[in-house]
C-alpha cells in the first residue's frame, strides 16, 4: 500500500512554501511581542491595570478602526505588495523598542504608538494574506492549503509561549523586540521571494472606498449565507471571549481551586486539540464546508455548557478539546467558504469587516462580564452560554437546509 502525504503536493509549489514560512515567522515574531509588550508594560508601570488595559487595547482598536479599509486596499492594489509593506513598516517599528531602549528614551506613550501602528499594518497585512491564496493555488487545494496554514498559526500559538522561558535564559527580556525583528525581516523576504501578479480587475469596479465597502455591505446583505456565517462567528465570539478570558479563571479558582498553572494547561489542550483538528480535516477528500461550520459551533457550545455542568477538572479538561475541535473546524470551514463563494474583488473587504466585526464582539463580551458575573452564578453563565451557542447552530443548520440556500452544498 502506497502512502501519500496530504500535503506533498502543496508543499512541492514554491509559492505556498514561501507563504507558509513567511506565516511561520510572522505569527512566531507576533506571538513573541505580543506576550513580551504585556510583560514589559507591567515592568515599566508597576503593574498597573489600567496602563496593561490601555495598551491590550492598542492592540485591538485599530482593527476595528481600520479593519475593513485594509480589506479595501486588499482587493484594490497588488496584495503581495501590501504584505511587503506591512512588513516592511512593522520591522522598522519593532526594531525601534530596543533602539530606544538603550537611548534611555523608552516610555510607556512610546509603547502605546509603536503598539498602535503595529496593529494597524496588520489591518493590511491580514486581509493581503487570506485573500492571496486563492490566487497562489487552485480551488481544489483551498481546503489543504487553509488547514495547514491554520495548523501553522495554532503551532506556533502551542510551541512560543514556553519558548520564552528558554529564550530568556540566554538574553534580557529587551532582546525578545530584537528577535522579533529578525523574524518579520525574515518574513519580508518570503513575501518579496513569492511569485505574483495581480489579476486584472473587471470591469466596471470602481476603487472608491466608500462605493466598495458599499458594495461590499450590499454583497453580504444579499448572500444568505455568507451574512449566517459572519453573524453566527460574531456572536460565539461575544459569548465566548469574556467567559474563557474572564470566567474560567474565576471558575477554576471558585470550582474545583485551581490556579493559573491549570489555566495555562487548558489553554496549551486548546490549541493542541485545534492543530490536530486542522490537520485531520486536511486529509479528508471531500466535506461540505457549511456542515463543517455547523458542526464546529456546535461543539463550541457543547464544551461550555459541560464545563458549567459539571465542576471537575477532568471534565475541564474533555470539554476543552470539545472546543478546541469546534474552534478550529468553525475557522477552517469558513475561511473555505469565503474564498470559495466570494467574488475576488471583494475577498479582502468581507474577510476584513468579518475580523473587523470579531474584534467589535472581544471588546463588548470582555466590557460586559464583569457585569454578567455578578448577576449570575459562574457556572450558570457557562450553561446559558453553552445553550445559546448550541441553539445557534441547529438554528443555522435549518436555515440552510432552506432550498434557496442549499447551492452552498453543491
Amino acid at each position: 500500500m502506497n502512502f501519500s502525504f496530504p500535503y506533498s503536493e502543496l508543499l512541492t509549489q514554491k509559492n505556498f512554501r514561501l507563504l507558509s514560512l513567511a506565516r511561520l515567522f510572522n505569527k512566531s515574531a507576533f506571538t513573541l511581542f505580543q506576550l513580551e509588550i504585556i510583560w514589559f508594560t507591567m515592568e515599566i508601570t508597576n503593574q498597573s491595570p489600567l496602563y496593561l488595559s490601555t495598551i491590550i487595547m492598542a492592540g485591538t482598536v485599530p482593527f476595528i478602526l481600520f479593519g475593513m479599509y485594509g480589506g479595501h486596499v486588499a482587493d484594490t492594489y497588488n496584495k503581495k505588495k501590501m504584505m511587503i509593506y506591512s512588513d516592511i513598516l512593522t520591522t522598522l517599528l519593532i526594531g525601534l523598542i530596543p533602539i530606544l531602549f538603550y537611548f534611555d528614551s523608552l516610555t510607556y506613550v512610546s509603547l502605546v504608538i509603536i503598539y498602535t501602528l503595529i496593529s494597524t499594518c496588520s489591518c493590511f497585512l491580514e486581509p493581503s494574506f487570506r485573500a492571496i491564496l486563492p490566487d497562489l493555488i487552485r480551488s481544489t487545494q483551498l481546503q489543504k492549503g487553509n488547514a495547514l496554514l491554520d495548523s501553522i498559526q495554532r503551532g506556533v500559538g502551542i510551541v512560543i509561549p514556553p519558548a520564552i522561558g528558554i529564550i530568556l535564559f540566554f538574553t534580557i527580556p529587551i532582546h525578545i523586540f530584537t528577535i522579533c525583528f529578525f523574524l518579520f525581516s525574515l518574513s519580508t523576504i518570503c513575501h518579496l521571494a513569492i511569485h505574483y501578479t495581480k489579476p486584472a480587475m473587471q470591469p466596471g469596479h470602481t476603487v472608491r472606498n466608500k462605493q466598495s465597502i458599499k458594495a461590499t455591505f450590499t454583497y453580504i446583505k444579499s448572500s444568505k449565507i455568507i451574512l449566517l456565517i459572519i453573524v453566527m462567528q460574531g456572536v460565539t465570539i461575544f459569548i465566548n471571549t469574556g467567559l474563557w478570558r474572564v470566567g474560567l479563571p474565576l471558575y477554576l479558582e471558585k470550582n474545583v481551586h485551581e490556579g493559573i498553572t491549570t489555566y495555562g494547561i487548558i489553554t496549551g489542550l486548546l490549541a493542541t486539540a485545534a492543530l490536530t483538528t486542522s490537520l485531520l480535516l486536511g486529509f479528508i477528500q471531500k466535506i461540505q464546508p457549511i456542515t463543517i461550520f455547523l458542526i464546529g459551533i456546535s461543539l463550541w457550545g457543547s464544551g461550555l455548557l459541560v464545563i458549567g455542568l459539571s465542576p471537575t477538572l477532568f471534565t475541564i479538561y474533555v470539554a476543552t478539546i470539545l472546543i478546541g475541535i469546534g474552534q478550529a473546524s468553525e475557522g477552517l470551514s469558513r475561511l473555505i467558504i469565503f474564498q470559495k463563494e466570494v467574488p475576488s474583488t471583494l475577498l479582502g473587504k468581507v474577510f476584513s469587516t468579518s475580523s473587523s466585526i470579531n474584534y467589535v464582539s472581544d471588546t463588548c463580551s470582555l466590557a460586559a462580564i464583569s457585569s454578567v458575573l455578578l448577576i449570575l452564578a459562574t457556572s450558570n453563565v457557562f450553561i446559558l452560554s453553552g445553550l445559546c451557542i448550541g441553539l445557534s447552530s441547529i438554528f443555522g443548520a435549518i436555515y440552510v437546509r432552506k432550498p434557496k440556500n442549499t447551492s452552498i452544498f453543491k
